[in-house]
Protein backbone atom coordinates (compact mmCIF):
# COMPACT_ATOMS: atom_id res chain seq x y z
CA UNK A 1 0.00 0.00 0.00
CA UNK A 2 1.45 3.83 -0.97
CA UNK A 3 1.14 6.16 1.92
CA UNK A 4 -1.40 8.82 1.01
CA UNK A 5 -3.40 6.28 -1.67
CA UNK A 6 -6.62 5.98 0.59
CA UNK A 7 -8.85 4.17 -1.46
CA UNK A 8 -11.30 5.42 -4.14
CA UNK A 9 -12.26 8.78 -4.90
CA UNK A 10 -13.90 8.34 -8.02
CA UNK A 11 -14.38 6.53 -11.32
CA UNK A 12 -14.63 7.75 -14.47
CA UNK A 13 -16.57 7.01 -17.81
CA UNK A 14 -15.32 8.46 -21.19
CA UNK A 15 -18.42 9.55 -23.65
CA UNK A 16 -16.32 9.79 -26.59
CA UNK A 17 -17.97 12.35 -28.37
CA UNK A 18 -21.65 10.93 -26.78
CA UNK A 19 -21.71 13.05 -23.15
CA UNK A 20 -25.29 13.91 -24.00
CA UNK A 21 -26.72 10.43 -24.59
CA UNK A 22 -24.52 9.08 -21.55
CA UNK A 23 -26.10 11.72 -19.28
CA UNK A 24 -29.69 10.81 -20.76
CA UNK A 25 -28.65 6.80 -20.31
CA UNK A 26 -27.48 7.30 -16.39
CA UNK A 27 -30.55 9.45 -15.38
CA UNK A 28 -32.71 6.73 -16.70
CA UNK A 29 -30.97 3.94 -14.27
CA UNK A 30 -31.55 6.41 -11.61
CA UNK A 31 -29.18 8.46 -10.98
CA UNK A 32 -29.25 12.38 -10.41
CA UNK A 33 -26.35 14.19 -12.19
CA UNK A 34 -24.95 17.53 -11.69
CA UNK A 35 -25.10 19.81 -13.92
CA UNK A 36 -22.46 20.44 -16.76
CA UNK A 37 -18.81 21.02 -15.52
CA UNK A 38 -15.69 22.98 -17.49
CA UNK A 39 -12.47 21.92 -16.83
CA UNK A 40 -9.62 24.09 -17.04
CA UNK A 41 -8.11 21.38 -19.41
CA UNK A 42 -10.48 21.78 -21.92
CA UNK A 43 -12.78 18.42 -20.53
CA UNK A 44 -16.29 18.67 -19.92
CA UNK A 45 -18.12 16.25 -17.39
CA UNK A 46 -20.97 15.41 -15.31
CA UNK A 47 -21.23 13.74 -12.01
CA UNK A 48 -23.00 11.07 -9.99
CA UNK A 49 -22.01 12.02 -6.19
CA UNK A 50 -22.38 9.00 -3.63
CA UNK A 51 -21.34 8.58 -0.41
CA UNK A 52 -17.58 8.24 -0.07
CA UNK A 53 -17.24 8.48 -3.81
CA UNK A 54 -18.50 9.10 -7.09
CA UNK A 55 -18.96 8.72 -11.14
CA UNK A 56 -17.62 10.53 -13.35
CA UNK A 57 -19.09 11.32 -17.21
CA UNK A 58 -16.30 12.87 -19.13
CA UNK A 59 -15.89 14.17 -22.66
CA UNK A 60 -13.94 15.94 -24.43
CA UNK A 61 -14.69 18.78 -27.06
CA UNK A 62 -13.93 18.26 -30.71
CA UNK A 63 -12.20 21.37 -30.67
CA UNK A 64 -10.30 20.52 -27.35
CA UNK A 65 -9.73 17.33 -28.51
CA UNK A 66 -5.45 18.13 -28.07
CA UNK A 67 -5.92 19.31 -25.08
CA UNK A 68 -6.64 15.38 -23.64
CA UNK A 69 -5.26 13.30 -26.09
CA UNK A 70 -5.67 10.57 -23.56
CA UNK A 71 -9.65 10.81 -23.36
CA UNK A 72 -9.83 11.63 -26.95
CA UNK A 73 -8.73 8.98 -28.77
CA UNK A 74 -10.07 6.22 -26.22
CA UNK A 75 -13.29 4.35 -26.76
CA UNK A 76 -16.41 4.54 -24.39
CA UNK A 77 -16.64 3.21 -21.17
CA UNK A 78 -15.29 2.68 -18.01
CA UNK A 79 -11.94 4.70 -18.23
CA UNK A 80 -9.89 5.46 -15.25
CA UNK A 81 -9.59 4.63 -11.40
CA UNK A 82 -8.89 7.77 -9.10
CA UNK A 83 -7.41 7.49 -6.32
CA UNK A 84 -8.42 9.53 -3.14
CA UNK A 85 -5.43 10.99 -1.18
CA UNK A 86 -4.88 13.29 1.96
CA UNK A 87 -2.20 15.31 -0.03
CA UNK A 88 -1.40 14.99 -3.97
CA UNK A 89 2.36 15.77 -2.78
CA UNK A 90 2.72 13.02 -0.28
CA UNK A 91 1.58 10.58 -2.74
CA UNK A 92 3.84 11.64 -5.52
CA UNK A 93 6.82 11.02 -3.24
CA UNK A 94 5.88 7.69 -2.16
CA UNK A 95 4.91 6.65 -5.66
CA UNK A 96 8.30 7.74 -6.90
CA UNK A 97 9.85 5.89 -3.70
CA UNK A 98 8.10 2.60 -5.17
CA UNK A 99 9.15 2.96 -8.26
CA UNK A 100 6.40 3.75 -10.13
CA UNK A 101 7.13 6.82 -11.84
CA UNK A 102 4.73 9.63 -11.19
CA UNK A 103 4.50 12.23 -13.66
CA UNK A 104 4.04 15.57 -12.41
CA UNK A 105 1.73 17.38 -10.04
CA UNK A 106 -1.31 19.40 -11.82
CA UNK A 107 -3.98 21.74 -11.08
CA UNK A 108 -7.13 21.31 -12.28
CA UNK A 109 -10.08 23.52 -11.68
CA UNK A 110 -13.78 24.20 -13.00
CA UNK A 111 -16.13 26.65 -11.69
CA UNK A 112 -19.29 25.27 -9.92
CA UNK A 113 -22.42 27.75 -9.62
CA UNK A 114 -23.67 27.89 -5.57
CA UNK A 115 -27.12 30.41 -5.02
CA UNK A 116 -26.57 33.15 -6.61
CA UNK A 117 -22.36 32.96 -6.80
CA UNK A 118 -19.68 31.09 -8.84
CA UNK A 119 -17.02 29.31 -7.57
CA UNK A 120 -13.87 27.23 -8.44
CA UNK A 121 -13.68 23.78 -7.48
CA UNK A 122 -9.51 23.06 -7.04
CA UNK A 123 -8.14 19.55 -7.49
CA UNK A 124 -4.35 18.42 -7.26
CA UNK A 125 -4.04 15.22 -9.62
CA UNK A 126 -0.52 13.00 -9.94
CA UNK A 127 -1.20 10.45 -12.83
CA UNK A 128 0.94 6.95 -12.76
CA UNK A 129 2.45 7.22 -16.61
CA UNK A 130 0.48 5.61 -19.25
CA UNK A 131 2.58 2.63 -19.71
CA UNK A 132 1.46 1.53 -15.67
CA UNK A 133 -1.56 -0.34 -17.28
CA UNK A 134 -2.54 -0.90 -20.82
CA UNK A 135 -6.37 -0.76 -19.49
CA UNK A 136 -7.15 2.35 -18.52
CA UNK A 137 -5.75 5.63 -16.59
CA UNK A 138 -4.78 5.26 -12.75
CA UNK A 139 -4.57 8.51 -11.06
CA UNK A 140 -4.10 10.04 -7.41
CA UNK A 141 -7.09 13.16 -7.09
CA UNK A 142 -7.00 15.19 -3.84
CA UNK A 143 -10.10 17.31 -3.55
CA UNK A 144 -9.06 21.46 -2.30
CA UNK A 145 -12.64 22.13 -2.07
CA UNK A 146 -14.20 19.13 -0.96
CA UNK A 147 -17.13 21.18 -0.10
CA UNK A 148 -18.07 22.31 -3.67
CA UNK A 149 -18.06 18.72 -4.87
CA UNK A 150 -19.85 16.73 -1.86
CA UNK A 151 -23.06 18.92 -1.68
CA UNK A 152 -26.49 18.30 -0.18
CA UNK A 153 -28.70 17.04 -2.17
CA UNK A 154 -26.44 15.14 -4.39
CA UNK A 155 -26.31 12.06 -3.19
CA UNK A 156 -29.37 10.83 -3.01
CA UNK A 157 -30.32 8.96 -6.27
CA UNK A 158 -34.01 7.30 -6.89
CA UNK A 159 -31.85 3.99 -6.99
CA UNK A 160 -30.23 4.96 -3.77
CA UNK A 161 -26.67 3.83 -4.65
CA UNK A 162 -24.02 4.75 -2.12
CA UNK A 163 -21.14 3.72 -2.71
CA UNK A 164 -18.34 1.97 -5.57
CA UNK A 165 -17.51 -1.61 -4.23
CA UNK A 166 -15.51 -3.07 -6.93
CA UNK A 167 -14.54 -2.51 -10.35
CA UNK A 168 -13.57 -5.70 -12.82
CA UNK A 169 -10.81 -5.56 -15.16
CA UNK A 170 -10.32 -7.80 -18.25
CA UNK A 171 -6.30 -8.67 -18.63
CA UNK A 172 -4.91 -11.80 -20.42
CA UNK A 173 -2.88 -12.96 -17.19
CA UNK A 174 -4.63 -11.78 -14.23
CA UNK A 175 -1.93 -13.11 -12.29
CA UNK A 176 1.05 -11.37 -13.77
CA UNK A 177 -1.22 -7.79 -13.46
CA UNK A 178 -2.14 -8.05 -9.65
CA UNK A 179 1.45 -9.04 -8.94
CA UNK A 180 2.67 -5.75 -10.44
CA UNK A 181 -0.09 -3.35 -9.18
CA UNK A 182 -0.03 -4.82 -5.61
CA UNK A 183 1.97 -2.61 -4.21
CA UNK A 184 -1.01 0.33 -4.82
CA UNK A 185 -3.01 -1.84 -3.11
CA UNK A 186 -3.98 -3.19 0.43
CA UNK A 187 -4.70 -6.50 -0.13
CA UNK A 188 -4.16 -9.06 -2.35
CA UNK A 189 -5.74 -12.76 -3.38
CA UNK A 190 -3.76 -14.21 -6.63
CA UNK A 191 -2.87 -17.51 -7.73
CA UNK A 192 -1.02 -18.47 -11.01
CA UNK A 193 -2.49 -19.40 -14.11
CA UNK A 194 -6.17 -19.11 -12.72
CA UNK A 195 -8.60 -16.64 -14.65
CA UNK A 196 -9.03 -14.45 -11.93
CA UNK A 197 -7.25 -11.92 -9.25
CA UNK A 198 -7.91 -9.93 -6.59
CA UNK A 199 -6.91 -6.61 -5.21
CA UNK A 200 -8.99 -4.43 -2.52
CA UNK A 201 -8.11 -0.64 -1.17
CA UNK A 202 -10.20 0.58 1.79
CA UNK A 203 -13.79 -0.21 0.18
CA UNK A 204 -13.02 -0.71 -3.68
CA UNK A 205 -11.88 -4.36 -4.90
CA UNK A 206 -10.85 -4.69 -8.25
CA UNK A 207 -11.30 -7.91 -10.00
CA UNK A 208 -8.60 -8.81 -12.44
CA UNK A 209 -10.28 -11.45 -14.66
CA UNK A 210 -9.76 -13.01 -17.98
CA UNK A 211 -12.18 -12.20 -21.39
CA UNK A 212 -13.44 -16.11 -21.20
CA UNK A 213 -14.39 -15.02 -17.36
CA UNK A 214 -16.06 -12.12 -18.17
CA UNK A 215 -18.33 -13.42 -20.93
CA UNK A 216 -19.05 -16.86 -18.35
CA UNK A 217 -19.75 -14.16 -15.64
CA UNK A 218 -22.42 -11.50 -17.71
CA UNK A 219 -22.61 -13.23 -20.88
CA UNK A 220 -24.86 -10.21 -23.48
CA UNK A 221 -24.33 -7.65 -20.35
CA UNK A 222 -20.74 -7.56 -20.86
CA UNK A 223 -19.28 -4.15 -22.55
CA UNK A 224 -17.75 -4.58 -26.19
CA UNK A 225 -14.02 -4.28 -25.85
CA UNK A 226 -13.51 -3.26 -29.08
CA UNK A 227 -10.51 -5.52 -29.71
CA UNK A 228 -8.20 -4.13 -27.11
CA UNK A 229 -7.06 -7.36 -24.78
CA UNK A 230 -7.20 -5.56 -21.93
CA UNK A 231 -9.96 -3.18 -20.82
CA UNK A 232 -12.30 -1.85 -18.17
CA UNK A 233 -15.46 -3.38 -18.45
CA UNK A 234 -17.91 -3.36 -14.75
CA UNK A 235 -18.74 -1.59 -12.14
CA UNK A 236 -20.35 -2.59 -8.92
CA UNK A 237 -22.60 0.02 -7.10
CA UNK A 238 -23.65 -0.99 -3.31
CA UNK A 239 -27.40 0.66 -2.76
CA UNK A 240 -29.57 1.12 -0.16
CA UNK A 241 -32.54 -1.29 -1.77
CA UNK A 242 -32.58 -3.35 -4.77
CA UNK A 243 -36.23 -2.55 -5.11
CA UNK A 244 -35.95 1.07 -5.50
CA UNK A 245 -33.21 0.16 -8.28
CA UNK A 246 -36.26 -2.63 -9.88
CA UNK A 247 -38.58 0.43 -9.23
CA UNK A 248 -36.61 2.69 -11.53
CA UNK A 249 -35.01 0.07 -14.17
CA UNK A 250 -38.95 -0.66 -15.10
CA UNK A 251 -38.73 1.37 -18.08
CA UNK A 252 -36.23 0.25 -20.08
CA UNK A 253 -35.95 -2.56 -22.01
CA UNK A 254 -36.25 -6.32 -20.09
CA UNK A 255 -33.31 -7.93 -21.89
CA UNK A 256 -30.87 -5.00 -20.88
CA UNK A 257 -32.16 -5.92 -16.88
CA UNK A 258 -30.64 -9.09 -15.47
CA UNK A 259 -32.54 -9.38 -11.94
CA UNK A 260 -30.44 -12.32 -9.88
CA UNK A 261 -32.31 -11.65 -6.73
CA UNK A 262 -29.15 -10.63 -4.63
CA UNK A 263 -27.85 -8.50 -7.79
CA UNK A 264 -29.30 -6.10 -10.57
CA UNK A 265 -27.59 -6.46 -13.54
CA UNK A 266 -27.84 -3.32 -16.37
CA UNK A 267 -26.36 -4.36 -19.84
CA UNK A 268 -23.62 -2.43 -20.81
CA UNK A 269 -25.81 -1.35 -23.86
CA UNK A 270 -27.83 0.58 -22.13
CA UNK A 271 -24.81 2.47 -20.02
CA UNK A 272 -21.71 3.92 -21.80
CA UNK A 273 -20.57 0.95 -22.87
CA UNK A 274 -20.27 0.16 -18.66
CA UNK A 275 -21.77 -2.73 -17.19
CA UNK A 276 -23.54 -1.41 -14.06
CA UNK A 277 -24.07 -4.27 -11.20
CA UNK A 278 -26.05 -3.36 -8.21
CA UNK A 279 -25.95 -4.76 -4.90
CA UNK A 280 -27.34 -4.16 -1.36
Amino acid sequence: MIPHCLGIDHAVINTAGRIDDALDQFARLGFRLTPRGFHSTGSVNHLMMLGPDYLELIGVPPENAALRPELAGSPRGLNAIAFATDSAAGAHTALAQAKFMPQPLKSLSRPVAIDDTVQDARFALVALPPETVDWGRLFVCEHLTRELVWRDGLRNHPNSAREITRITVVVPDPFTEASRLAPLFAESSMRPETERAELSLGHLRVDLITAGLLQHRLGESACDGEGRASYMAAIELRCTSLDAVRTVLRALPARGVHDQGSRVIVAASLACNTTIEFIE
